[in-house]
């Protein structure tokens, strides 16, 4: 299905639907994005098969792909773009802008009232290019990474909190929203939370299926939505307090190692008594920009 074409330095394109024989055209110029690798072509097959989410690509007059971008509707009215990758030789052509505005009509005609997208802090370019197309930045966030004793790192060590974070039941949810609600935490993080580098508004409803699911983690120091990822334990939300927080920090590293995960990755608002625990404790430390459109 042909969405549109544009011809731009005698270099014609034109953006479709993707398709799933476009998956191994994409992966030798996807594979080397970032230094680390790149999650796109991994990702491909999920994102085709998901009903709430569309993969647009942008292919030349060989119908060669020579970008490709993801949206997804998280929930009824908010639309996640991600993914947005264009070839070497195709870039400062306007097509990322192509893909974005064309997602963005497609998130509307579906009921999305808002565009939300990440990049991270270091990514100057497409902080650049989300702004130039209307986006603002919403919120600062945070990853903290470390690795456990499962990692075959040398000299890693599990850690025994005095005081443990435990499976929470359902009971639970009610009393981690609120607390949540009326801290910094959630002013900051703008009432969200992140699942799968994929950021959404948190509902009561999330926690208490967090704690069906026995991902919600309740103790003294806090709470925490837990849940494995791969081979790491994902944690996109947190509650806690600044004169819990590396305790908080402590109890969850403990949780990972007794999930025989390899990696803890935490998600969130970039508090600087947070980020100062995190520090502290040795996490690996990086900076995510979120940004907003109205649709």
């Amino acid at each position: 299905m042909l969405v549109a074409a544009n011809i731009l330095g005698g270099m014609e394109y034109s953006l479709r639907e993707a398709r799933t024989s476009d998956k191994e055209r994409l992966a030798p110029w996807t594979s080397h994005t970032f230094a680390w690798g790149d999650y796109v072509v991994d990702s491909f097959d999920g994102w085709m098969a998901q009903p709430q989410s569309r993969v647009l690509v942008a292919a030349d007059d060989t119908d060669e792909p020579v970008a490709v971008a993801r949206g997804v509707l998280l929930s009824v009215d908010e639309l996640w773009l991600q993914g947005v990758r264009v070839h070497p030789d195709w870039r400062r052509k306007g097509i990322a802008s192509d893909l974005g505005s064309a997602l963005q009509e497609w998130g509307a005609s579906q009921g999305a009232k808002v565009a939300q997208l990440m990049a991270e802090d270091w990514n100057v370019a497409a902080r650049g290019q989300v702004q130039r197309i209307g986006f603002r930045q919403t919120a600062r966030w945070l990853r903290a990474f470390q690795t456990t004793e499962h990692s075959g790192r040398r000299g890693a060590t599990p850690i025994r909190p005095a005081e443990p974070l435990q499976r929470a039941g359902v009971a639970e949810a009610g009393p981690a929203y609120y607390a949540w609600s009326a801290g910094e935490l959630s002013r900051l993080a703008r009432r969200m939370m992140a699942v799968n580098w994929q950021w959404r508004r948190l509902h009561p409803a999330d926690l208490e299926r967090a704690a069906d699911h026995g991902a919600l983690f309740a103790g003294p120091t806090g709470w925490a939505v837990a849940a494995p990822r791969d081979n790491y334990l994902e944690v996109g939300w947190i509650q806690t307090t600044a004169d819990r927080a590396s305790e908080h920090l402590a109890a969850l590293l403990a949780v990972a190692g007794a999930e025989q995960a390899t990696a803890l990755e935490i998600m969130a608002p970039a508090v600087p008594w947070l980020e100062q625990a995190a520090s502290g404790a040795g996490f690996e430390l990086e900076s995510l920009i979120l940004y907003e459109k109205a649709l």
